[in-house]
Order: C-alpha cells, then structure tokens, then sequence
C-alpha cells in the first residue's frame, strides 16, 4: 500500500457520500502524515526472493538476450535503465502497521 493509494480512497469516499459539493476537501501530505501517525502506520521494506538469485545464471544468459538483440535495428532499441525488466515488480517498501513476511 502507498500513501497516495490511502489520499486516493477518502476522495472516492466523499464523492459518493456527498457527490461534487466536498471537491474542495484536500487530503494532502500533512493530512496523510497525521493520519497514518493516528492509525500506526509506519513503512517497511519488504523482503522476497532476491537473496535466491545465481549470479551464474544471469551471465549464462546474457549471450542469449544480445543474440535476441541483434535482430532489431539500434533506432527501435529503447533505454529505460530497469523500468524495462521491473515495470510490474512490486514496490519494495509498503506502509502497514507491522512488518511484512
């Protein structure tokens, strides 16, 4: 869960106990800091399966990922640093009220 995930939901809150006549209420950052100060709510990193990972493996398979490419042209290439390779990975910090397994 994300702070902006917790801003998000009194909104939609609002808008469907009141409709558009509480648009003006703000959630801000010091609205979330005080609220999640109330509840408990601190962050926490999340630990998973990364001490798992052979480093062997990875460079067994880097000759396979440059053969694959080679078959495009460097103008339809993109870089995107690990966006690419993690784009739906999981955040690897979570607000809760006690640590994470």
């Amino acid at each position: 869960m994300t702070g902006e995930m917790i801003q998000i939901k009194p909104k939609e809150f609002l808008q469907k106990m009141y409709g558009n006549a509480n648009s003006e209420y703000n959630f801000s950052i010091g609205w979330l800091e005080q609220f999640k100060a109330r509840h408990e709510i601190k962050s926490y990193r999340r630990f998973g399966e990364s001490g798992s990972v052979v480093m062997e493996n990875i460079e067994d398979a880097l000759p396979q990922i440059r053969a694959k490419w080679e078959k495009f042209y460097w103008k339809d290439i993109y870089h995107m640093d690990e966006t690419y390779l993690f784009y739906r990975l999981q955040a690897d910090h979570s607000l809760a009220t006690k640590q994470l397994e």
